[in-house]
């Protein structure tokens, strides 16, 4: 008997959930949350956007054609995003034109930092989806999202060295927008040494060594013999050995990012093979063991993910607040014209060593969209986005 295409999706699903009933039974594991795992890995994320987009079309709330204006504007800008550095604060004003209604940028976040982007004083729901990016094109799914009822994600990098990422924010259609978005990143780990941070440094990663033989890998954290020495993240002792450049050494495995961390020149070792440790237990103690004993007390701080990197994301403080936009725009969408003398480049970044995407011709009338710092984002009569100086 020759089963109907019906019959045969159902028999599918069937199959489907026996082989996840099976699997909980012998793991012991949730039914329910392996089944929504499963068909979020097939289907996809329901994010707040796509949610919304169905009662949209369901509903009848808004044309064909203006649903397809407002899909079009979240493809452009997801395909031509423009880019920012962290920490970055920008106010984006947007009136009802649908091909406004999306917004998006590039950044890179290092491993070690944890992105927070936050959004301020929107009147109107928004929907902010993060994309990963790889070979400059972003993957189909977000990785995350703002929630309905939130204004702030948060997203752990665990790309090395970096992961280039890509955040979209869209309004509803036929909304007076203004809104305020700040990105910022913070250290994932406590840091090593306790009372010090980031201004203890005094010797950075890829320093020569030994008249240049070999080169550092790590950062040298100074600070008084016999301060103590913290765990930086919850994780297991692996090694704890004395002898060689590193004197007295503690190796700390962490195993929810696969990365282990290594403290050289210890003065005390104070945890023992095997030991399971918490964020912030005291695993030793500043000294000048090893090849530092001519050097002032300081510890040798490591990361490893099979080769050693870089430390420094780790170890530097979390972003200061980034500053306030220094002009306004006169009304969402505001009609502008580029000063009549000087010259003024569109920029794919607000700063003078962006990259530029031409020079302006002066008069030229813009529509601003937002502004960031001393930057105006702008689209042009041609269809082009980007940040430009009027100064």
């Amino acid at each position: 008997m020759r089963l109907s295409s019906t019959s045969r999706f159902n028999l599918f699903i069937f199959l489907i959930l026996a082989l996840l009933a099976g699997y909980a039974g012998c793991g012991g594991r949730d039914l329910a949350g392996d089944t929504k795992s499963f068909f979020q890995r097939l289907f996809g994320p329901k994010t707040p956007r796509t949610t919304f987009h169905k009662q949209l079309s369901k509903n009848g709330e808004i044309g064909e054609q203006d649903l397809e204006l407002w899909d079009k504007a979240y493809g452009i800008a997801k395909s031509t995003p423009l880019r920012v550095e962290t920490p970055h604060r920008e106010v984006i004003s947007l009136d009802n034109n649908l091909l406004y209604s999306a917004q998006a940028m590039r950044l890179i976040v290092p491993v070690g930092r944890r992105l927070r982007i936050r959004v301020q004083d929107a009147g109107t729901p928004l929907f902010g989806e993060l994309f990963s990016l790889s070979g400059g094109r972003a993957g189909k799914r977000p990785i995350t999202y703002w929630p309905v009822d939130g204004r702030e994600m948060v997203y752990e990098p665990s790309r090395l060295p970096a992961e280039e990422l890509l955040l979209l924010v869209q309004t509803p259609p036929w909304q007076f927008t203004r809104y305020e978005l700040e990105i910022v990143t913070e250290p994932v780990l406590l840091f090593p040494v306790e009372g010090k941070d980031e201004a203890a440094i005094q010797s950075f990663w890829g320093a020569a060594r030994d008249g240049g033989k070999r080169s550092h890998e790590g950062n040298d954290i100074f600070a008084p013999k016999g301060t103590r020495l913290l765990a930086m993240a919850d994780g297991k002792i692996t090694r704890v050995n004395n002898g060689g450049l590193g004197g007295k050494t503690v190796w700390l495995y962490d195993a929810e990012r696969d990365l282990r961390y290594y403290y050289a020149h210890l003065d005390e070792q104070l945890v023992g093979r095997g030991q399971l440790v918490s964020r912030g237990d005291v695993v030793g103690t500043v000294g000048n063991t090893g090849n530092a004993r001519t050097t002032p007390p300081h510890l040798h701080f490591g990361v490893y993910a099979g080769s050693a990197t870089d430390p420094y994301p780790f170890l530097r403080r979390a972003d200061p607040p980034p500053p306030r936009p220094e002009y306004t725009l006169k009304g969402p969408a505001a009609g502008m014209n580029v000063p009549r003398s000087g010259n003024h480049y569109l920029r794919l970044t607000p700063g003078r060593e962006g990259v530029k995407i031409r020079q302006l011709d002066n008069g030229e009338a813009v529509i601003g969209l937002g502004v960031s710092g001393r930057y105006y984002r702008v689209k042009t009569e041609r269809g082009e986005i980007g940040y430009v100086n009027f100064d």
